[in-house]
């Protein structure tokens, strides 16, 4: 067990004060990898070739503070103090500020650092104009040490080419707070000279001989979700931020991004299994990837972009039968459980007995797509994608032509791609009565929403806005009534249940279809009586 918790310490006197904080921007990679495994890194033959001198290893105990209602962590910073053999570092560090521009899978984060007197964290300097609006006023007061780390840190000094240093940190420890404790067994990449693409090639070096996970949570989040017992939730894909003067190589770079961020934010949430949406946002980032690289492939003229696009498609095809399984239990099942007035005429005994045939049902996808997430595969295409992307060779290599092309503004594609897909819904008066004719409706008004929320940062706010308002309700309704297909198909594929049970809820269901049908003429009518923003 750790050693006690220390206090807080009140403002230091003017003669005593602790050192000029110093402010660093710090990029890093981490990966996670079991505890037996940790002990090999710093001796992998293929890291000690690029070795800057030997590896060192200190045991490091790092105290975090916050106030009991996490003002801090409200305002995305964290407050620690570590020490470090006979020093003691006192750090505020930004959480989660990497910006729409940042490379996928690669953290960026601003910290202060203090040399104070000892383990308890000092107020005194939290008031220097650096950090000034970081810590709320009224937190001063109320910190308190709320976990724990301590761990053992092995060092290596990695120098790739002369250009280039990245410090590897190999973590082997724990997270305390009061009785409770997670593992920590990570890996951090932290580049202090040179390109990111070269925290990406490394990591496939390490990935090769080592089965590794992508991580994106800081230890201040772990610690944080053990003192709240909170499970992971889902993560909206951050805006894009592009803009008229976004090139075409720019735009594609930022997007596939997006995509791989949004994939990986999600993936704690998919592995806790309490909420649907990560594993459904999950595959809507894949398939967001694969939207993007679809328009852009011709420039990029990529066989290597190609292959790892086509191996995420593999990744979300081992991924669609859980969320399939999920939103029936969450969508059908389980609200007539809770609901009996909703559920009149249908036997709770049966219904009950349903519920446990479709988890059981659902449990041998669920493992599936844990272990499509687990797999080294998947880590190894996330980590070359995205040291394809950051490399760049396929703008600077590229051809005059192509070059050119890439170089251009976005603007001078986007409008004709979305014209193109929005084209694809032809133009029928009413959204067709064929279940499979409204699945195809559906699957390309999504594509078309996916392209224009690509591109929406290049027109005006206010002309996008009745755009979406219009569409999101249309294919929300779609996308309920595919589920409600898909559901249908699970239920009877069930073996074992009451009949007049599956039958009931098969009725239930259609009663809800029917009622999404009636509305979606008129949605349509909506939708194609806003003009696009882009014409």
């Amino acid at each position: 067990m750790p050693p006690a918790i220390p206090p807080v310490s009140p403002p230091a006197l003017p003669d005593a004060q602790p050192s000029t904080p110093v402010a660093f921007r710090e990029v890093e990679l981490k990966l996670h990898a079991a505890s037996p495994d940790l002990a090999r890194v710093a001796s992998l033959p293929g890291l000690l070739a690029l070795a800057d001198g030997p590896a060192t290893t200190q045991r490091l105990r790092t105290a975090y503070f916050d106030t009991p209602d996490l003002k801090l962590a409200a305002n995305g910073v964290a407050l620690r103090v570590r020490q470090e053999g006979d020093r003691f570092i006192q750090t505020l560090k930004t959480v989660n500020s990497a910006s729409p521009g940042d490379s996928a899978a690669v953290a960026v984060r601003r910290e202060w650092e203090w040399i104070v007197a000892g383990e308890a964290v000092d107020i005194g300097v939290l008031s220097d104009p650096g950090v000034a609006g970081l810590v709320p006023a009224a937190a001063l007061d109320a910190l308190d040490c709320l976990f724990i780390t301590d761990f053992r840190r092995t060092t290596l000094l990695l120098r790739p080419d002369t250009l280039t240093a990245v410090e590897l940190a190999v973590d082997d420890g724990a997270v305390y707070a009061g009785g409770n404790s997670l593992p920590v067994g990570e890996v951090e990449l932290e580049l202090k000279a040179g390109k990111v693409a070269s925290l990406f090639d490394l990591a496939l070096t390490l990935q090769a001989a080592i089965p590794m996970r992508i991580g994106t949570e800081s230890k201040a989040e772990a610690g944080l979700r053990l003192v709240t017992g909170k499970a992971p939730g889902p993560v909206e894909a951050e805006p894009l931020g592009l803009s008229p003067l976004t090139t075409v190589a720019e735009a594609y770079r930022h997007i596939l991004r997006q995509a791989l961020r949004q994939f990986l934010a999600n993936e704690s949430c998919a592995l806790a299994g309490g909420d649907v949406e990560g594993l459904h946002r999950m595959r809507v980032a894949l398939r967001r990837l694969r939207i993007a690289h679809r328009f852009f492939a011709p420039l990029v003229a990529s066989p290597e972009a190609d292959r790892l696009v086509e191996e995420s498609r593999a990744l979300a095809k081992r991924l669609g039968p859980a969320r399939g399984w999920d939103v029936l239990m969450s969508g059908v099942i389980d609200p007539l459980i809770a609901n009996p007035k909703t559920a009149a005429g249908i036997d709770p005994t049966a219904l009950e007995r349903l519920a446990s045939l479709a988890r059981t049902a659902g449990a041998g996808p669920a493992r599936e797509a844990v272990a499509a997430i687990l797999a080294p595969g998947c880590t190894t295409m996330v980590l070359a994608l995205a040291a394809w992307l950051e490399h760049g060779r396929w703008m600077s290599e590229a051809d005059g032509d192509r070059r050119a092309a890439l170089s251009a503004p976005v603007t001078t594609l986007a409008g004709s791609w979305l014209s193109a897909r929005m084209a694809k819904l032809g133009k029928t008066a009413k959204p067709p009565e064929d279940a499979k004719a409204r699945d195809k409706l559906r699957r390309r008004l999504r594509t078309l929403r996916y392209t224009a929320d690509f591109f929406r940062g290049l027109y005006p706010e206010a002309a996008t806005l009745p755009f979406f308002a219009a569409l999101e309700p249309l294919q929300a309704a779609l996308d309920a009534d595919q589920d409600a297909v898909t559901g249908a198909r699970m239920l009877g594929s069930l073996k074992g249940p009451d009949q007049k049970t599956i039958a009931a809820v098969a009725a239930w269901m259609d009663r809800q279809s029917d009622k999404r049908r009636k509305a979606l003429p008129d949605l349509w009518k909506r939708f194609r009586a806003v003009p696009p923003f882009w014409s």
